[in-house]
């Protein structure tokens, strides 16, 4: 490809400053491309008279765009480095360009700069968005990791234990019964022992519970076929068409509709529930319904369902929860997520 020697000066003024990108073939050629592609822009607009009008893009998620963000988010290059080599261009290449064009007037210059402005720029919110979003990617994989290691250990290691506690406890109410005092007291912890077991084997695979490359809906069900096995009370359906959120926003929203569900177990067992989803265009609405004895709103039985915790995650996700019930009409369980590319 061969560059005209004023870019080519340009590009050899701003590998010097960085050299992180200079030196690295891959972030080297993205370079020579975003800055060919910036000055062609720069070029159409003033041609087609765009440079007169609004100096800001509107393809600020242009893919071309989110790449470029994306691959110095790979490379660990801040989005600062590039807004920098953005402005020694725009600096350096300027007057060439208005050469180029040929522009004259007051006006004539006014509006090449305005084209050069806009085809520098429109590359960066698309590139710090994608940038942005690669990072939290990253932290969502290493919290997903984390949550992984802990349900393993839960496992593994504490349902494990308590097992074996519980197996104890039941041989010794087998092989050698205690006075009936005694053994009422025994069997009240085995109890104790078997509901901590069951709300340790739920919280493990609620950790572990990840949506992957699955819909939020089909994940749901994946996961309900392993917390629930054979509940013929409990259905789940889809309305509208379904679509993918992003995977933090999935992974999110999974680990409040299963905490829903598991509530449901333990504050309304035997009861009929269901699970709805309702997709949009602009947002899925899923409704976890049962029709099990219900609680006042605000009452202690309130905080049992964990809504502090749900309404947490929901807030980072951007996302509307809303909890209904009464005593005798059951529950409903409202989480609205907005889709998106954020």
């Amino acid at each position: 490809m061969t560059i005209p020697a004023p870019l080519a000066a340009v590009l050899s003024e701003i590998g010097t400053r960085f050299p992180d990108l200079a030196d690295d073939p891959v972030m080297a050629r993205s370079l020579l491309e975003n800055v060919t592609s910036m000055v062609a822009e720069a070029h159409e607009r003033y041609a087609s008279g765009d440079g007169v009008g609004s100096i800001v893009s509107d393809r600020y998620l242009d893919p071309d765009h989110l790449a470029t963000g994306a691959l110095h988010a790979e490379h660990a290059q801040h989005p600062a480095g590039a807004m920098l080599a953005a402005e020694m261009l725009f600096d350096a290449y300027l007057p060439v360009f208005v050469d180029e064009v040929g522009a004259s007037t007051t006006a004539e210059v006014l509006r090449a700069t305005r084209a050069l402005h806009a085809g520098v720029w429109s590359r960066f919110p698309a590139g710090a968005i994608a940038y942005t979003e690669a990072l939290r990617q990253r932290v969502t994989t290493a919290n997903l990791d984390s949550r992984t290691q802990i349900a393993r250990d839960l496992h593994d290691r504490v349902a494990h234990g308590v097992l074996a506690g519980l197996q104890r406890l039941d041989l010794v109410l087998l092989t050698d019964p205690p006075p009936p005092e005694r053994s009422e007291q025994l069997e009240g912890a085995a109890r104790l022992l078997r509901a901590a077991l069951t709300d340790v084997q739920d919280l493990a695979v609620t950790l572990h519970a990840r949506v992957g490359d699955d819909r939020l809906d089909d994940a749901l069900r994946r996961h309900v076929d392993d917390l629930f096995p054979g509940d013929d009370r409990l259905t789940v359906t889809t309305t509208g068409v379904g679509g993918t959120l992003p995977n933090w926003k999935a992974e999110e929203a999974l680990t409040i509709l299963l905490e829903a569900l598991t509530n449901r177990r333990k504050h309304a067992p035997g009861s009929t529930a269901s699970v709805t989803f309702a997709w949009t265009e602009t947002a899925v609405v899923v409704t976890v319904r049962d029709d099990g004895p219900g609680f006042t709103p605000g009452s202690g039985a309130d905080g049992r369902l964990g809504q502090q915790t749900m309404r947490e995650r929901a807030g980072v996700l951007g996302a509307r929860l809303d909890v209904e019930s009464a005593p005798g009409a059951g529950t409903t369980v409202r989480l609205t997520v907005p889709r998106g590319s954020m």
